[in-house]
């Protein structure tokens, strides 16, 4: 069964006043004595999910401002776009920028990773092959040698 508006409320206020307590550095104990929870454990769960309930609602304001945002776009690319392909220049420019600025707002344009190998990295994997050739070039004059030993038996 769902609490009531008033509970919630309540509920809500107590959310604030711990997020503030926690901002004035108290530790849950206190906090947990001070605002009427069982224990610590649980002044610290109620203030988790109150900041995950923060994070989610500032999300989906991020998203409605995302979206406004495009739409905006939108309607300044519509408005020179057949100017743009019908070929003025400064038209055409300015689509660049919206598409651009819309690329970034989509996070479209990510950096690319790259991967920088040092002069260090280098000579010690040359350092590591070339004892691995010692290695493997010991171990085949060893089977000669057991070869030709088995050879003259």
């Amino acid at each position: 069964m769902s609490a009531s508006a008033a509970q919630r409320a309540k509920t809500a206020e107590r959310r604030a006043q711990a997020i503030q307590l926690k901002l004035a550095g108290l530790d849950f104990e206190t906090i947990a004595q001070r605002l009427g929870y069982s224990s610590r454990q649980a002044a610290h769960k109620d203030l988790q999910r109150a900041l995950a309930r923060n994070l989610a609602l500032e999300a989906a304001a991020a998203d409605e401002l995302r979206h406004v945002e495009l739409m905006r776009l939108d309607r300044l690319q519509g408005a020179f776009w057949a100017k743009a392909v019908g070929g003025d220049i400064k038209a055409g420019e300015l689509c660049l920028r919206i598409i651009a600025e819309r690329r970034k707002l989509l996070g479209l344009d990510a950096p690319a990773q790259v991967e920088v190998i040092t002069l260090d990295a280098v000579d010690a994997e040359i350092r590591r092959l070339e004892a691995e050739l010692g290695r493997l070039g010991d171990a085949a004059q060893a089977d000669e040698a057991a070869a030709a030993t088995g050879a003259e038996d």
